[in-house]
Order: C-alpha cells, then structure tokens, then sequence
C-alpha cells in the first residue's frame, strides 16, 4: 500500500521539475535544425537556422497572461545556413514581466520543444 503513494509522489515531483522551466535552445536530433531564444545587448532574438530552406516560419509567443501572438517569418540565406532572427520586441507585444513561451511551426508541425525567456 505504501509504494504506490511513494511512486505516485515521485512521479507527480518529476512532473512538476519538467514544466518548471522550458529550455532556452534546442536542436534536432538529426541537427537539421536549431532554435533558440537569446538575449544580446539587453534585446531577446527568437532564432531558427537550418541547413536547407524548409520555407516560412511560423513563431509564435505566449505571454505571462497566456495571450498567445504568432507572425510568420521567411528563412534568409546566411552564409551556409538558412536562418530567420527576430527581435522580440520589434514583432509582438509586451505584457510586462513574467515568463514568456516561444514555439516554432513549419506549418502545423511545431519545430522541437517550446522555449522561454524572462522578461523583468
């Protein structure tokens, strides 16, 4: 009787660890694709690069209130890469302070796990 409630206590503390903060980069495990949200000099950019041009991005923003905002964005060929590099502030609304969500969509397909940046 008693292992089940320690199991189900283990499980639900794994669950909540995983939610409790999103990673701020990810690349595929093929490495065909990488996403990021990266502050530089003060300003968050929502970033994907690719090897080969997989055609318009979609990048959508949730904010702290939950409102969720999407632009789509063509990639740009940089050097060897295809890449699309946004300034967050420039593209969607700020909500204030709190913990912002940032998924990235080829079509209805989302580009690896969301990621998030703060703002204070």
């Amino acid at each position: 009787m008693r292992l089940p409630i320690v199991l189900a206590t283990g499980l639900a503390a794994l669950a909540v660890a995983s939610s409790a903060g999103a990673a701020s980069s990810y690349c595929s495990p093929t490495g065909d694709y990488c996403t990021s949200t990266q502050r530089q000099s003060g300003a968050v950019y929502l970033r994907l690069s690719a090897f080969s041009n997989i055609g318009t991005i979609r990048i959508c923003v949730t904010d702290p209130k939950s409102k969720r905002v999407c632009r789509s964005f063509p990639l740009l060929k940089r050097g060897t890469m295809w890449q699309v590099s946004v300034r967050w502030r420039s593209h969607y609304p700020s909500a204030g302070p709190g913990r912002y969500r940032v998924g990235f969509f080829l079509g209805r397909t989302r580009l690896g796990p969301l990621l998030d940046f703060r703002v204070r």
